[in-house]
């Protein structure tokens, strides 16, 4: 005996016992309302499964107490009247693979694919619509988690990319350290001692004739040997032991005091100025000597990068976890890829230098166990260097 739909709706839609069994066992999901608005809609057994209600149940977003369950096209929840069924019914046109993700109160999710045509009279009057429909909730599923994996594995890729990029910079900033450190031990002994041999004889000849026409020239060569001398000390800088560092609890306000009179000077030749916004913050283990190093090479920078008339900028700050200072200039900003290649020894964009200045405040920031950073854009760059606080 043919199976009927529940609470007698057979009767109700005027299906015939006979037919019923082909509506019911179709393979694919059917769906049927007699009234173009959709109030109730009868569903075949697949359909049934999908939507959770019993074989030959109603399922109808426009009935009177509509099913609590909300539906998503591409991700923008539906009202009744925009359901395939009810759209079909209410314009008189087919609407075609439609892809509808249903969502339970209890999280259960199911996602189809629905195909619908109005039920039209001779007059071409809507008397209902029919519906067919589709699971592919394990397909689309399936499809997402490999999408969300490609792009898992893009990101991975991105990231592993980027720190590569990074290892190769910081391995040919370490190789080039490598490469000063041995000619720092050559070159102290063998540079050093004939620089100083002739400065002194200069220096002894032009008291022997303190005046005359080689009396500017005496001075200008012992000027170029000093020079020379501290390039070497530069280089010695960078090679120098952790273990030679003298440190001891000292304001970085005091420390820095004692060079602004120095920086406030050269700004001032330059035509530019340098401001310092001094803070009571507390002190930090540090070598005061090279700190105030560090604290004139970025300062120069700043000079030399800024525009006539421009304006260095040097604060203190503290915060819950460091403590420590900044230097912000006014020139044009560096890109991302100067960025990143900053402190590397010999690495420069001016036109004439060693590219040692930064590369040795950057290695005494390292020495003491700091930090720096630099940000950079079209109103100018801001070099941030930090102590971290004791725990």
């Amino acid at each position: 005996m043919a199976r009927q739909p529940a609470d007698g709706q057979a009767d109700a839609f005027n299906i015939p016992s006979k037919y019923w069994d082909i509506f019911n066992e179709s393979p694919g999901g059917v769906s049927i309302a007699t009234d173009p608005l959709c109030k109730i809609i009868l569903h075949n057994r697949k359909a049934s499964r999908m939507l959770r209600v019993s074989s030959g149940g109603d399922f109808s977003h426009s009935s009177v107490h509509p099913p609590k369950v909300t539906v998503y096209r591409n991700r923008i929840e539906l009202s009744a009247g925009e359901m395939p069924m009810q759209r079909s019914g209410r314009r008189k046109v087919d609407v075609l693979d439609e892809v509808l993700e249903f969502v339970w109160e209890d999280g259960h999710r199911m996602i189809s694919v629905w195909n619908a045509t109005p039920i039209l009279n001779g007059e071409g009057d809507a008397l209902g619509v029919l519906a067919v429909s589709e699971d592919i909730t394990d397909f689309v599923l399936q499809e997402r988690r490999m999408q969300a994996d490609k792009e898992f594995f893009e990101n991975l890729a991105a990231e592993r990319k980027e720190e590569q990029a990074k290892l190769r910079i910081e391995l040919e900033r370490l190789d080039r350290l490598n490469l000063i450190a041995q000619m720092a031990a050559s070159i102290s002994h063998e540079v050093r001692n004939p620089i100083a041999t002739v400065r002194g004889f200069l220096q002894l000849m032009h008291q022997l004739q303190p005046t005359g026409q080689l009396s500017a020239h005496y001075e200008l060569i012992v000027g170029e040997l000093d020079r020379a001398n501290a390039m070497i000390g530069n280089f010695l800088s960078l090679s120098k032991s952790p273990a030679a560092d003298h440190r001891e609890r000292t304001g970085l306000l005091e420390a820095f005091n004692a060079v602004m009179p120095l920086l406030e000077a050269d700004a001032l030749m330059t035509g530019k100025k340098v401001t310092f916004e001094p803070a009571a913050v507390p002190p930090v283990d540090m070598n005061a000597r090279e700190m105030q190093q560090v604290l004139i090479n970025l300062v120069r920078n700043g000079l030399e990068a800024s525009p006539p008339g421009g304006e260095i900028r040097v604060g203190l700050f503290e915060d819950s976890h460091a403590v420590g200072f900044t230097v912000r200039d006014e020139g044009e900003g560096m890109p991302p890829d100067v960025l990143e290649r900053l402190g590397i020894p010999f690495f420069t964009t001016k036109g004439s230098g060693t590219g040692l200045g930064l590369s040795i405040c950057y290695e005494i920031i390292r020495r003491h166990g700091a930090h720096i950073k630099a940000e950079s854009g079209s109103g100018g760059t801001t070099f941030t260097v930090s102590f971290p606080k004791d725990a």
